[in-house]
């Protein structure tokens, strides 16, 4: 190998995208875990959270194949500080309809029951419950999944601009 040449190993913009990626996965994996494990079923709103996550999981795959320059790459960085702001974002907002700081969707909070018929009800009766988003399946320490999530995702995006953003990206070809 040519001196001063960039392997994979070696060039910052992968290991930064593929730590990212690696991140997204390991929440989904997480999430995962504890609705199938642990019998914490996701609302419409933590369904939500999950699309961003899938996207850096997709997108950052695609960057860390051997053809995308580190250009490039530190592009999609900027893209996936992008999405993890998004989600945080979304588990802002989850998390302020969960502790009653405003309305959440009627559909996802219960909502008022004028307009429902008979049928609707019976219809109702067959499908399986989802859990309301103005109530936290889980709490530590006072703080809900989508309040953890809101830190976790800004601290993401907040890596991954520090990334796409370093110095030593703007020398490389």
């Amino acid at each position: 190998m040519a001196p001063g040449a960039d392997t994979r190993s070696q060039d910052w913009g992968w290991r930064a995208t593929a730590a990212a990626t690696a991140a997204a996965a390991a929440i989904l994996a997480t999430v995962y875990v504890a609705q199938y494990g642990f019998d914490l079923w996701p609302c419409e709103l933590c369904l939500l959270q999950r699309v961003p996550y899938f996207l850096i999981v997709v997108l950052g795959g695609l960057a860390l194949m051997p053809a995308v320059d580190s250009r490039s790459r530190r592009i999609v960085l900027f893209h996936l500080a992008g999405l993890f702001l998004l989600d945080a974002g979304f588990a802002l907002y989850h998390t302020g309809v969960e502790f009653h700081w405003w309305e959440g969707p009627i559909a996802c909070t219960g909502g008022s029951a004028r307009g429902i018929s008979v049928n609707d009800l019976m219809g109702a009766l067959g499908k399986p419950a989802h859990p309301n988003c103005d109530e936290p399946a889980f709490l530590f320490m006072g703080i809900s999944l989508a309040g953890f999530n809101v830190f976790v995702a800004l601290g993401l995006a907040g890596a991954s601009l520090a990334a796409a953003l370093r110095k030593a990206w703007w020398s490389q070809p």
